[in-house]
């Protein structure tokens, strides 16, 4: 399991994030998949760019409206792995890429 104090994830550049009318959506041109996200995770999303650890993300996320009371490292975990289960994210430093099945 990751440190998500250390852990610093990188989304992969060519997938391509957009809003549309009920949230937001990723287009993955390599597998030809869109994935559907809610605003909390399209935020988490745009976190990733290798420069905020997963906790600095969840804590950001303190002042998003609804938030007090939420496990807010859970939510970014859950979404970080979605995301590296689906293939969008840059494997980290000496691994080898996790394609989606």
């Amino acid at each position: 399991m990751s440190d998500p104090d250390r852990e610093k994830p990188r989304t992969r550049g060519e997938v391509l994030c957009r809003e549309v009318d009920d949230g937001f959506i990723l287009y993955d041109p390599l597998t030809e998949k869109v994935h559907s996200l809610n605003s909390s995770a399209a935020y988490v999303w745009d976190c990733l760019d290798g420069r905020l650890s997963l906790a600095e993300i969840a804590e950001s996320m303190q002042a998003f409206p609804g938030a007090g009371g939420r496990d807010l490292l859970r939510d970014v975990l859950d979404a970080v792995e979605g995301f590296r289960r689906e293939g969008l994210l840059l494997p980290p430093d000496g691994e080898a890429a996790q394609r989606p099945g």
